[in-house]
């Protein structure tokens, strides 16, 4: 082992091993700040040039773009409440409300510190799982995939905002219904695509993901009229400097043991093919919020949160590598591509690989240790001026993040639907939002869908039901997420959650509630509607492609029923208890004082809305350099906020420019061929 561990660095210092190193991290850390792109684009666009590439510059090129990416996926989490990658999403749970409260660069320094920290403590593991490689990885079979998927949406959903089970569940069966979208991968079965040869592939996270955190973030502080960092100062030059060494003290000296405890729990998960290489970051999380001593900070700003979200990033991609390289099965969309560019040197992932050439994993594990650690310190370098991002204010904000949005759900699919997806994302993501669902474990059941269609099926053809008692590991997750939820359902009893016109009252104040007294029912009729008619839709397909789809819907249309029910008889009972003149008299105050700043915000946050769709429109007609340039052009000169004309155009020049250069880089580096419909004709 130790032979192989010196051969493998030996192997990747040299002149060009290092220079592609470089060159993959400078990559990565530009892909993965705009969000939309993520690791996966990264990744796809390296492989043309690795035929003229030998094995280890062709590993150092494309696993030093995985290793940089991950840092910089944070910095917008952290920064703009936008998750540069899906797995970031438990970033913004705490990194965000730092960076509001004027913290952002002691949290940029936390999520650094704890990403290289977790990836050595991961490539430490890793040394040790290569001896072991193969037994690890055969402890999952089809009903241990199963069930973990099951416990994992129950532990994401339980960390999240909302302390209602019924919403954490219709959450997970939403993403699940997402998911079914598109062909079936047993049968091929075309499944609620109409005939839009657009959906055969299924809804991608990317246009979700950008829909659902980042246009939703830009609609709240448009309504707000409000920079991320909202009335708290950065403070100046000197004095913000000084968080970042103190970031990093705070990492070491009050949260080591979570980040030990993330890096431990995300390099295991790496093992399992098709659930770790995304759910590593959200189960570290919630693992962290039931069992960090600061467990009640999470989802406020808390430093603690920060470390046991980015502590497993990088440390579960080393963790992908022992089944990517010893088994050739992957566990991600980033650990596929790398299997991928494998093939194209003309190696095949197994154990052939590794007798053949044993130092190879080696090299593997120091690409990924010095790209982690130099992708840190130049993003570290970089925070003090990325940090001033946190000052501009939403409505100037809203037009260069749209246009990001726009063009990056685009390049990812390569069809314009998810361009309209993004838009219809956040237009649900704001209600989902403002009424505490769980978007976490909603994006989960997105990704994981369809791993969870394929495992079940596997797990009854092989099994049936006898897999309880042929799969104890099995039983074991099932049973964790089953006692999960009952904790959850006592811990909402516990809470004193407000109603009727407390719960209005609230929703003014905060923005977000879990009952609204009309916006509650009214979303859970929506949600009962859509589910019986997907699984009316779901009975008409072959039994082995509609049946699950089917018990999904079922569930949701069931819980969304139940809520409903739940509210109108709520509203009954507090008009019962509540005498007529008191209730008059308290919605008059509450009128009084709440109603028009909240009917503004509101009014303002559906204009945002209007101006997403009005680009989205934009682009369609002239397309990505045209119209964006348009769409922009006439926000800004009309709705970024300024008083006069010479204010306007201050303001729309230079965005609309840098609209423009999103739009003209896009396009040419990524060969994108829409142009909008006029021009096409």
């Amino acid at each position: 082992m130790g032979n192989n561990l010196l051969s493998g660095l030996s192997n990747l210092l040299s002149v060009q091993g290092t220079g592609l190193l470089c060159v993959g991290m400078l990559v990565g850390i530009f892909m993965g700040i705009l969000p939309g792109l993520g690791v996966s684009l990264a990744l796809s666009l390296m492989l043309p040039f690795l035929y003229h590439l030998g094995v280890v510059p062709a590993v150092a090129l494309m696993l030093g773009t995985l290793a940089g990416s991950y840092y910089a996926a944070s910095i917008p989490a952290i920064l703009l409440n936008t998750p540069g990658a899906p797995e970031s999403f438990p970033t913004t749970l705490d990194g965000f409300p730092m960076a509001q409260a004027g913290q952002a660069g002691r949290a940029l320094a936390i999520s650094a510190t704890s990403t290289l920290t977790g990836g050595l403590i991961g490539c430490a593991i890793f040394v040790g799982l290569l001896q072991v490689a193969g037994r690890l990885i055969n402890v999952f079979h089809p009903p241990e995939f199963a069930a973990i998927i099951i416990l994992a949406l129950v532990l994401i959903g339980g960390s999240g905002e909302s302390r209602r089970v019924s919403k954490i569940v219709i959450s997970g069966a939403l993403g699940f219904m997402l998911a079914f979208i598109g062909s079936d991968p047993i049968t091929g079965v075309e499944r609620f695509t109409f005939g839009n040869a657009d959906l055969f592939s299924g809804i991608s996270v990317v246009p979700f993901a950008l829909g659902v955190f980042a246009m939703t973030q830009m609609v709240v502080m448009y309504g707000r009229k409000t920079s991320v960092a909202g009335t708290n100062s950065l403070g100046t030059s000197r004095q913000f400097r000084r968080q970042v060494p103190g970031g990093i003290k705070e990492t070491v000296r009050n949260h080591w043991f979570d980040v030990l405890r993330s890096a431990v729990v995300a390099s295991l998960l790496g093992l399992v093919p098709g659930i770790g290489g995304f759910a590593s970051n959200f189960i570290s999380y919630s693992i962290g919020h039931q069992t960090s001593k600061y467990r009640r900070e999470f989802g406020k700003g808390s430093p603690a949160g920060i470390a046991s979200a980015e502590a497993s990033s990088l440390a579960k991609e080393v963790g992908s590598l022992i089944p990517a390289v010893a088994l050739g099965i992957p566990s991600g969309l980033g650990m596929v591509i790398f299997i991928a560019g494998l093939s194209i040197l003309g190696l095949q992932p197994g154990p052939t690989l590794i007798r053949s050439d044993p130092s190879l994993p080696y090299t593997m594990m120091w690409v990924m240790a010095i790209g982690g650690l130099v992708s840190c310190v130049l993003g570290l370098l970089a925070t003090p001026w990325l940090s001033r991002i946190t000052s501009v204010r939403g409505p100037v904000l809203l037009p260069i993040v749209a246009s990001l949005a726009i063009v990056g759900s685009f390049a990812s699919v390569t069809n314009f639907l998810a361009v309209v997806e993004v838009a219809l994302f956040a237009s649900a993501g704001l209600v989902m939002r403002k009424l505490n669902y769980s978007l976490a474990a909603i994006t989960i059941g997105l990704v994981l869908g369809n791993t969870f269609a394929d495992n079940v099926h596997l797990t009854t053809a092989i099994y049936g039901w006898s897999f309880f008692t042929k799969s104890p590991l099995a039983d074991v997750f099932l049973a964790l997420a089953f006692a999960m939820l009952a904790v959850l359902v006592l811990r909402g009893r516990n809470d004193n959650s407000p109603s009727g016109q407390d719960a209005a009252a609230a929703f003014s104040r905060e923005g977000s509630v879990d009952d609204h007294p009309v916006l509650d029912p009214v979303f859970s009729a929506l949600i009962a509607a859509a589910s019986i008619a997907y699984t009316v839709t779901s009975l008409g397909y072959p039994s082995q492609a509609g049946r699950l789809p089917a018990v999904v819907s079922s569930v949701a249309a069931a819980v969304a029923t139940y809520r409903l029910v739940r509210s109108v008889l709520v509203y009954i009972s507090d008009r019962r208890r509540q005498p007529v003149a008191v209730q008059t008299e308290a919605a008059a105050v509450q009128t009084e004082t709440t109603a028009p700043q909240t009917r503004s915000q509101n009014w303002r946050e559906a204009a945002a809305l209007a101006w997403i769709f009005g680009l989205v429109v934009a682009t369609y007609l002239f397309g990505f350099e045209l119209g964006l340039a348009a769409g922009v052009a006439a926000y800004c000169l009309t709705s970024a906020g300024a008083n006069d004309l010479r204010s306007r155009l201050v303001v729309a020049v230079p965005v609309t420019a840098l609209s423009v250069a999103i739009a003209y880089s896009f396009v040419r580096l990524l060969h994108l061929s829409f142009t909008g419909v006029i021009l096409n004709v």
